[in-house]
């Protein structure tokens, strides 16, 4: 299983300091996430990270995406459609064959997502989004590229069972989810057991991890993969109970030295990953 540093540990870093210490640390690969490049200008802004990655023996795996399926006003939503398709394109001429990201983002309340996303989205949401991924699942088909949807906070599939009824209506092999424990942890609403990942079974195309931690109602991301509430080797364990054969992507969401945390986690998910194979005792 590959082991993958978000590069949005490093967002108030250059994209190369993230490179550099995925090298240093041994990371396999690179999520690159919007806080590095301008999605826009995908066809130019990607050989420039790709060269960065070559300088320091680390490929670049998966590249972000955000989209705009839900807005009210179809020209906005056919742009983000417009813009999507010719990344895809982009993804698979330079041979980048996953490309992860959101369908847009519905907000009642910033301090509640449990009243936000999912929690909002009306049967046109889905369907604009569904309708918009069916085209873009096709053409992701036909370049050897796969579409995933992360499950966070805020957008219509924050949850495993939005997220399940959003691919329910794509149908597509090549639209698939990415679900995130760390997303869920904090989302009211979501699943917070592993078990929860069977309603998904083969649709999984991609996994985030991070860790959260709650205290009277506020929850912080400024803790690693082996510190929060967050039991990350269960969340592993069931992958691999699923025969998850995707990458694993560690992103550190919260404040301090974002080297420290590309450091540690890796550390920890390696030992995850040992003690999957040597069988880990339950306590």
């Amino acid at each position: 299983m590959k082991i993958i540093l978000h590069s949005y540990t490093f967002r108030d870093y250059t994209l190369e300091a993230a490179f550099k210490s995925a090298l240093r640390f041994g990371w396999d690969a690179m999520e690159l996430q919007g806080a590095h490049f301008d999605q826009t200008n995908l066809d130019s802004e990607l050989d420039r990270c790709m060269v960065i990655g070559e300088k320091y023996a680390t490929p670049i795996h998966c590249v972000d995406f955000s989209a705009d399926f839900i807005n009210d006003d179809p020209k906005i939503v056919q742009k983000s459609i417009d813009l999507l398709e010719k990344n895809i394109d982009v993804c698979a001429t330079k041979s980048v064959h996953l490309m992860n990201g959101f369908t847009g983002f519905l907000v009642s309340d910033p301090q509640d997502f449990g009243k936000n996303g999912s929690a909002l989205a009306t049967d046109a949401h889905y369907e604009r989004s569904a309708e918009a991924l069916r085209h873009l699942g096709n053409v992701a088909s036909k370049h050897g590229v796969y579409l995933t949807l992360e499950i966070h906070m805020n957008t219509i599939h924050d949850t495993i069972a939005s997220t399940a009824r959003l691919l329910d209506l794509v149908g597509s092999d090549h639209v698939l989810a990415t679900p995130d424990p760390g997303n869920m942890f904090s989302t009211s609403t979501a699943e917070k057991s592993p078990e929860a990942l069977d309603v998904l079974k083969d649709r999984i195309g991609h996994f985030h991890l991070k860790n959260c931690r709650e205290e009277n109602g506020h929850f912080s991301y400024s803790v690693r993969l082996a510190d929060g509430h967050i039991d990350t080797y269960r969340y592993l364990e069931k992958l691999d109970a699923l025969d998850y054969n995707g990458a694993v992507c560690v992103e550190y969401c919260g404040e301090g030295d974002p080297q420290v945390a590309a450091q540690q986690d890796i550390k920890y998910v390696r030992n995850c990953l040992e003690w999957l194979i040597e069988g880990r005792p339950d306590p």
